[in-house]
């Protein structure tokens, strides 16, 4: 199977299992149980913030265990048809929002970034632009309280794009100073993020149940319901875009470069998924609705900061030298450091890859030779891959993807599957990616690189040998044998 296609589970054929029909759904409300009972006795041990998290991010690792049986049990039995499978999604949705609602009312304890977002709200609401003044600005004395005291880079402006700013708005306006509030909007993201994410699975001819893989996981449940974070809004429409864009219906293509651009002006890096979505000379709607939806959302701001709109971005997106950064970062800044390289010179890196990888994305996509969903995955992980930051809560936007094209990693019949692997790999980065929050007072993180980067990319690395090099070894063989069974010349 080409490591580029999407799996096609639903066209294999499943083994009859009377087990599955008779105990999958009673297994999964077991399951939901423990794992709601668990989730009490990790808001419990929540600490309070800035103070020592270590035992709750280990109590936090534990909790993938129910998880990863609910998941196991439902990519490994067959799936439920007629009502019964209406039944089983709807207890896979309380179970998402009940998983999260317990959570919601504790304070953010591994991160203070809500609390910048509802300062930003303040902020644009007594006349300042957030792109230009930072929470210490002297002007901004008048506005200081709890949320001034939660909130941290003070001395920065903000990093977040206009969209993510509107939403900041609107919670604002909705519930002023409500932190509570805002996580709960980022919950009824969640929502909408496992539903779309049920509806592509089902038009894939795949189990929709599979989108327990995001909707339970801990990842997403912990960063997006305590710690808040507008990652959950993005990838809500990340995925409204992947279902549009498969849509024939009329306005279809506006509504996907509409979708397109609210993405990228939450996190900016969605941008990249447009070789993804636009079909060329004969989709210029969707392209032209994309960039004027991007410009028209700026001018409040290019006017409101007399024309600086990107704040602490381009600062933030150029800190060489973290030591959270993507692989390729963390190489680039490395050999930089032991030969001299100047820095300038790791962004054309970065640029040449982006750039050569989005070209080879477009055209395999305009001929159909690559489903949307892995070429969406792709863009997303090279982004991952050059970025100089890459915090647990980034990653989670992998998680919908892990569930569109998970596969069987062997099979008797088949052998390796090079999918199955690379997903496998991918699943397993996001939830090793916690163990970053270990290591957040300390300067060596070479464990982590091994169990986490060096993993992931071996898992991968076997992935690819599966799928391009093992094929070809038979067809080597054979090619050998019918040389040496040639007759000698002359």
């Amino acid at each position: 199977m080409p490591i580029l296609d999407l799996p096609t589970l639903a066209q294999k054929r499943h083994v009859s299992s009377s087990f599955g029909d008779t105990w999958r759904f009673p297994l999964l409300c077991f399951l939901l149980l423990v794992a709601i009972g668990y989730s009490v006795f990790l808001a419990i041990q929540a600490p309070p913030p800035d103070v020592d998290a270590n035992q709750f991010v280990v109590f936090w690792l534990l909790g993938f265990l129910p998880y990863l049986a609910a998941c196991l049990l439902i990519l490994t039995t067959r799936a439920p048809v007629g009502r019964r499978r209406w039944r089983e999604l709807a207890l896979i949705l309380v179970g998402a929002l009940v998983l999260r609602a317990q959570l919601v009312f504790l304070d953010p304890n591994l991160s203070h970034d809500s609390w910048r977002y509802l300062w930003d709200a303040r902020v644009t609401l007594n006349g300042f632009s957030p792109y230009v003044y930072p929470p210490g600005h002297p002007l901004l004395v008048h506005l200081r309280d709890f949320l001034y005291a939660n909130s941290r880079f003070r001395n920065v402006p903000t990093i977040y794009p206009p969209a993510a700013q509107g939403f900041y708005l609107l919670s604002y306006l909705l519930s002023p100073e409500n932190l509570v509030f805002l996580k709960c909007l980022f919950i009824g993201c969640e929502l909408v993020t496992t539903a779309t994410l049920a509806v592509l699975l089902s038009r894939k001819g795949l189990d929709p149940a599979r989108c327990v893989i995001y909707a339970w996981c801990p990842l997403p449940i912990i960063e997006f319901a305590i710690q808040g974070h507008v990652d959950a809004l993005m990838i809500t429409f990340i995925l409204l875009i992947m279902l549009c864009a498969q849509s024939s219906r009329r306005g279809a293509r506006v509504l996907t470069g509409f979708l397109l651009a609210i993405a990228t002006l939450i996190k900016l890096y969605p941008l990249l998924l447009l070789v993804v979505v636009w079909r060329g000379k004969r989709d210029w709607a969707l392209l032209l609705t994309c960039l004027v939806t991007i410009v028209l959302a700026y001018v409040p701001y290019l006017i409101l900061g007399n024309g600086q709109i990107f704040g602490f971005f381009a600062s933030y997106a150029s800190e060489q030298g973290s030591m959270n950064g993507g692989p390729l970062a963390l190489f680039l800044h490395w050999i930089s450091m032991q030969t001299g390289l100047p820095l300038p010179v790791t962004y054309v890196v970065d640029l040449l890859l982006v750039g050569s990888l989005s070209l080879w994305v477009w055209l395999r996509r305009l001929k159909e030779r690559i489903s949307i969903e892995a070429a969406a995955l792709l863009m997303i992980g090279v982004t991952f891959l050059i970025s100089t930051h890459v915090f647990p809560w980034y990653v989670a936007a992998l998680l919908p993807f892990v569930a569109l094209l998970i596969d069987v990693p062997w099979s008797r019949g088949g052998g390796w599957n090079s999918w199955g692997l690379a997903m496998i790999g991918l699943w397993y980065f996001c939830g090793a990616s916690i163990l970053g929050y270990f290591l957040s007072s300390t300067l060596d993180w070479t464990w982590y690189y091994v169990s986490v980067y060096y993993v992931t990319l071996i898992i991968l690395g076997l992935a690819w040998l599966v799928n391009y090099v093992l094929p070809r070894w038979p067809r080597r063989l054979k090619n050998h044998d019918q040389d040496t069974e040639q007759p000698l010349a002359g």
